[in-house]
């Protein structure tokens, strides 16, 4: 799923923050704490102000990434 949010990602540069963590560094571990992360891959979708407005787990496919950020894109 990581080439397919690369693509979203440059599809929406101008719009949409991303962040790719790895919930194994030490790093990134209170996040996924924060975010409840309990399985991978696992897409948080977050609106202007920081809340969760969706949770995608598991695998998805491009379409439906995109489907998901453009309805976040039209509920700001």
């Amino acid at each position: 799923m990581r080439p397919s949010v690369r693509r979203l990602q440059e599809m929406y540069a101008d719009q949409v923050d991303f962040d790719i963590l790895n919930v194994d560094h030490l790093s990134t571990r209170d996040l996924a704490i924060q975010y409840q992360v309990s399985a991978i891959p696992l897409v948080i979708l977050l609106d202007a102000d920081g809340n969760v407005v969706q949770r995608m787990e598991g695998y998805h496919t491009e379409e439906e990434l995109i489907a998901a950020v453009e309805r976040l894109l039209q509920s700001q």
